[in-house]
């Protein structure tokens, strides 16, 4: 189960245990026509909008990533939708060919600010019969979802942690950086003291960061719960 984290607050936990993968992205082999584009993809090229444009923005530019095209065409058609609404071409650098396409579930939820991927009330989803059968927006597409090549993305780190709060088993990913502040803290960490994960703002951004806190704190954060 992932590990989750509002913005503030501070989660409790031990950690279980560290390793890392090989990450790969998925790319079709064929360029898939905009005349098969799902509906809110099609949506966002024609009908764009400066609110929720960052995340919408990303969703496009990671479809485009895997649905076949060029860099370059590929940057020509997302500059329709960032000419609208302002965006900068990082945010396409970012995000085409180096991440996934968020599910139809992710795209479905509610709307939380970048990197959060949620579109709910942007009016961009908008399924027909054949959405019914997907849970991608590229797999929209395919007509072979076997056509297609992994694109290496280098490494993945998984910190397996100790939920004191859900008293659970949790997971999430983190950065090579954010891994080596882990393993200086796990060197560091005296027995009187306790890990805590938050989730802070930093250049318009939500990011993920481990602090050190007296146990004492785990006691009161865990009794005001209870």
């Amino acid at each position: 189960m992932r590990l989750k984290v509002k913005e503030g607050s501070e989660v409790p936990v031990s950690i279980i245990s560290m390793d890392s993968c090989k990450r790969y992205l998925w790319i079709s082999m064929e360029r898939i026509p905009e005349e098969r584009f799902p509906p809110c993809i099609r949506n966002m090229l024609h009908r764009a909008s400066e609110e929720g444009s960052n995340r919408a923005g990303a969703v496009l530019a990671s479809f485009l990533g895997q649905a076949g095209w060029s860099e370059g065409d590929a940057l020509k058609l997302w500059k329709i939708f960032a000419e609208r609404t302002g965006l900068s071409e990082s945010l396409f650098r970012k995000w085409f060919a180096r991440m996934n396409c968020p599910s139809c579930r992710t795209i479905k939820s509610e709307a939380r600010g970048y990197p959060d991927l949620g579109l709910q009330g942007l009016s961009y989803c908008e399924p027909d019969e054949r959405c019914r059968d997907i849970s991608w927006p590229v797999a929209y597409s395919l007509d072979d979802p076997d056509w297609g090549w992994l694109k290496p993305l280098g490494r993945k780190n998984r910190v397996r942690v100790y939920n004191w709060i859900t008293a659970r088993e949790e997971e999430l990913e983190v950065s090579d950086d954010l891994r080596g502040e882990i393993e200086k803290i796990l060197a560091e960490i005296g027995s009187e003291q306790q890990i805590f994960v938050t989730k802070t703002r930093e250049g318009g951004r939500l990011r993920i960061r481990f602090l050190v806190r007296d146990s004492e704190l785990r006691k009161s954060v865990l009794s005001d719960l209870l």
